[in-house]
């Protein structure tokens, strides 16, 4: 141990440090992972690959170091850590980043041309990601690196979606679809935001046959030419198998009574349309309805070319090519402002409200979304919610209530999952369409030895170019990151692989850490795709993170000015003090930015360093003979010391219970509360004289003290290592220089201290606890007297307990500056300063007369 290196810096230099350490990390690859080690020797994290969309915010910071935290104590626990980091670089939100940073739009380009571009974009925005990951000091094994559209992730996409073809799981097919008209793409359920939005409830009258009206309520007048049937409450029960006409277009279409339709809402009578909403599509397949499509990709209206087929056919053909064609062409806001128009001209409103609707939009581009027919590819979701909610619940959620989201979710949906996007810069679908005679349309599946493959490029096995049409659909990105488990073990299933040893070793994975809001896309998407493929479970637990909200509690905002660059604080604070943010953060809590919290890590990572500095002091360079605490049973005599140790063997206890139960924040709360009240507050105070003893006096006592200190501070240090790497692997590199050569690094594999390895003396906490409260009562009374804590005392009686041994008594009079005590079973009344402990025990102290304090 050196003296030099603490005592002669005075001050802790955080940026110089923590520099120098994330270079060491770096290069001697300290979060490694041993491939050659068993399946039971590994703790396997299936890390969320960060969206390629832009910056990272603080939210990255807040919870991918909270998943750190973990993996830092599971390596130090002894567990082979598998800690990958990938890039989720391809989909929309990618597309979206490139077309803003580079100014181009990928629909005024070749495909090729962007999708180089994107590629060129992603790596750059890549090494900014990892620079700020590598800063808060992540243990991650850059080894394991990958992208989600790199050439494995491709190959094993396009390998997924092949065993769900071949098994049936994946399906093409025209059906109604979510189109976001502002990104030209389908979507699927778990992309949808709805968004309360301000509009009109019309009312507009229907004609029976014998001319009365039949008025119905609607937000979306510029459907009715897609009206397909009036959908009715029983209070229009009369009319059930009749039929009524549509205003404007004079379509006759049947009257039918559904439960689905509220009597109390509107006027009890709703059309239902090709379509308005996901009701419509309900009603659509139940009755059999036609098809009446007049919206098209781009969100227009189409000018209805089959009207006038066999099923759609107007009574009043004038009138109702006039609404055509003063519609044609119109965007849906710009068609709802001039049908009303029309309606209102020929008085056919009856009616009109201002009200509040929920209208779904796309969650990324924000455009209220339409649904309109296209073809696409789904996998079948809706017959397996039952064995998807079963298999959920035999993952371990933490919190436990986070489980009943995904439930809800997936009780709650009411499509299967669409995974083709018509978009650029993504996975391929491994497809072809036939042009031979006798097989048009055919589709035909990519040879597993092709893959990865592009269809744009590439020609299935047995066909010649011109014989086929390729698909041009990438997938969803979630269809990609959905496997992230397999992305890392690179297998799908035992028959579908690149490396079979690999998958057994790494899969399933022990530990999924994502955010709570995404539980109803990544986590039901990585639970679906396991299912399908093997029939397993992706990981035996999941650790839901919540959301970074500023200060006010409020979701962080650009526009406010409550939004937080990570790498500005970066900058103003270290990267232990904002990992102790985090880490005061509970799983599944939203917590608030709070600038108090840094203060308090702060002043947390300058009492250990001072603390170290002073017990370094105290030993002199004294490096015990002893390989732990525990072996050091006979030399450790005094009581404090065995008492100090015995808390430390419950603190060790309690944080390594709550770690293993993913409870970081609870692991720092006793290591911290052991740390400023046992250890520097109580036992540093106690201790000092004795350790230092320069007379020679109580050599038996100081080498009690000195052992005790060299590895209770070895101990703490490696307690708060998980949460402050830089600060703990400084000091324990200065301090146990030698037990640090052996390790590598405080974070290497097996260093957490263990319970054994400290003496445990349940006797020693008694009288322990009794010095402690005693002390506490000596501070409070020279307080309450207005006098400096140095304050001497000439007397000092304690009330409540018999005695206290010779060395515990001498710790305790040097520490509260008084004699050794008397004790007494009753009070003396002679004119001395009363305070009663905490517990049970009063003392009474003639302090000498000196000016106040």
């Amino acid at each position: 141990m050196s003296e030099s290196d603490t005592a002669e810096s005075k001050a802790y230099d955080p940026k110089q440090v923590e520099g120098k350490w994330r270079e060491y990390w770096l290069a001697k690859k300290i979060g490694k992972w041993d491939e050659t080690a068993s399946r039971a020797e590994n703790f396997v994290i299936d890390t969320p690959p960060p969206t390629i969309s832009g910056h990272l915010h603080m939210g990255h910071i807040y919870s991918y170091t909270q998943t750190d935290v973990i993996a830092r104590f599971m390596r130090m626990a002894g567990k082979n850590v598998f800690y990958p980091m990938g890039w989720d670089d391809n989909g929309l939100p990618t597309e979206r980043l490139v077309e803003k940073l580079r100014g181009i739009r990928a629909a005024d380009m070749p495909r090729e041309e962007f999708i180089r571009i994107c590629h060129e974009v992603v790596n750059e925005s890549e090494k900014d990601y990892r620079a700020l990951f590598q800063g808060i000091g992540l243990s991650v094994d850059w080894d394991q690196e990958y992208q989600t559209i790199d050439e494995n992730s491709r190959k094993l996409s396009q390998m997924s979606v092949l065993d769900l073809f071949q098994k049936g799981e994946l399906y093409r097919q025209p059906q109604p679809t979510l189109w976001d008209v502002a990104d030209q793409t389908a979507l699927a359920q778990a992309e949808v935001a709805e968004k309360e939005m301000p509009g009109t409830m019309w009312q507009i009258p229907f004609m029976t046959d014998d001319g009365k009206e039949v008025v119905i309520a609607t937000t979306r007048p510029e459907l009715l030419g897609a009206c397909a049937a009036l959908m009715v409450s029983p209070k229009f029960s009369h009319l059930v198998g009749q039929k009524v006409t549509t205003p404007l277009y004079g379509v006759e279409v049947p009257v039918i009574a559904d439960e689905k339709v509220d009597p109390e809402k509107g006027t009890g009578a709703v059309m239902c349309c090709t379509f308005g909403d996901v009701t419509d599509i309900e009603w659509w397949k139940t009755y059999k309805l036609p098809t009446r499509v007049i919206i098209d990709r781009l969100g227009r209206n189409t000018g209805m070319p089959e009207f006038g087929r066999d099923d759609w056919k107007s009574k009043n053909p004038a009138v109702s090519q006039e609404t055509i064609e003063a519609l044609r062409g119109l965007k849906v806001n710009a068609a709802k402002t001039k049908i009303v128009e029309v309606l209102r001209s020929k008085n056919l409103i009856r009616g009109e409200e201002a009200v509040q609707r929920m209208v779904p939009c796309a969650e990324r581009s924000g455009a209220a979304l339409e649904i309109i027919v296209t073809s696409q590819w789904l996998v079948r979701v809706l017959d397996k919610k039952d064995a998807l909610i079963e298999q959920g619940r035999k993952i371990k959620w933490y919190p436990e209530y986070m489980r009943v989201r995904f439930e809800q979710w997936t009780e709650n949906l009411k499509w299967d999952w669409v995974v083709s996007r018509q978009r650029y810069f993504g996975v391929p679908l491994p497809f072809w369409y036939s042009r031979r005679t006798g097989e048009e349309g055919k589709i035909i599946a990519a040879d597993l030895s092709q893959l990865p493959v592009n269809p744009l490029v590439d020609s299935p096995k047995g066909y010649m170019r011109e014989e086929v049409i390729p698909d041009t659909d990438v997938l969803d990105t979630w269809a990609t990151s959905s496997i992230t488990p397999q992305l890392s073990s690179r297998s799908i299933t035992d028959k579908l692989y690149l490396d079979a040893k690999r998958h057994a070793k790494l899969y399933p994975a022990h530990l999924r850490p994502q955010a709570h809001e995404i539980i109803r896309t990544w986590a039901f998407y990585t639970i679906l795709k396991s299912y399908l493929h093997e029939g397993t479970l992706p990981w035996e637990t999941i650790a839901l993170s919540g959301w970074c909200l500023a200060e006010d509690r409020t979701k962080m905002s650009k526009s406010k000015g409550t939004a937080i660059r990570p790498e500005d604080m970066l900058e103003e604070n270290s990267a232990d003090v904002i990992r102790y943010w985090t880490a005061t953060s509970r799983l599944g809590l939203d917590t608030a930015f709070d600038r108090n919290i840094f203060k308090i890590g702060r002043k947390l990572q300058n009492k250990l360093w001072n603390a170290a500095r002073f017990v370094n002091l105290q030993l002199q360079g004294v490096v015990p003979q002893f390989p732990t605490l525990a072996t050091a049973n006979a030399a450790v005599t005094a009581p404090l010391d065995r008492w100090i140790s015995t808390r430390l063997t419950e603190t060790i206890a309690a944080a390594t219970e709550h770690f293993k139960s993913y409870d970081y924040a609870d692991a720092l709360r006793v290591t911290e509360e052991f740390f400023w009240k046992d250890f520097c507050d109580n036992y540093l105070e106690l201790v000092k004289t004795r350790a230092y003893d320069e007379t020679g006096s109580d050599s038996a006592g100081q080498a009690s003290a000195r052992t005790t200190l060299y590895f209770v501070l070895d101990a703490v240090l490696r307690l708060f290592a998980p949460v402050m790497p830089y600060l703990t692997e400084e000091l324990y590199s200065i301090l146990y220089a030698d037990l640090w050569k052996k390790s590598g690094s405080i974070h290497a594999r097996g260093q957490w201290p263990k319970t054994g390895d400290y003496i445990s003396d349940p006797c020693s906490l008694i009288e322990g606890s009794n010095v402690v409260e005693l002390l506490a009562a000596v501070r409070k009374a020279k307080s309450n007297a207005n006098v400096s804590i140095k304050t001497e005392s000439t007397r000092f009686v304690v009330i409540g307990i018999n005695g206290l041994t010779v060395s515990a008594q001498r710790d305790l009079a040097a520490a509260a500056m008084t004699p050794l005590p008397e004790f007494s079973p009753v009070a003396v009344d002679e004119g001395l300063t009363t305070v009663a402990g905490e517990g049970k025990l009063i003392v009474q102290l003639a302090l000498k007369q000196t000016e106040a304090a």
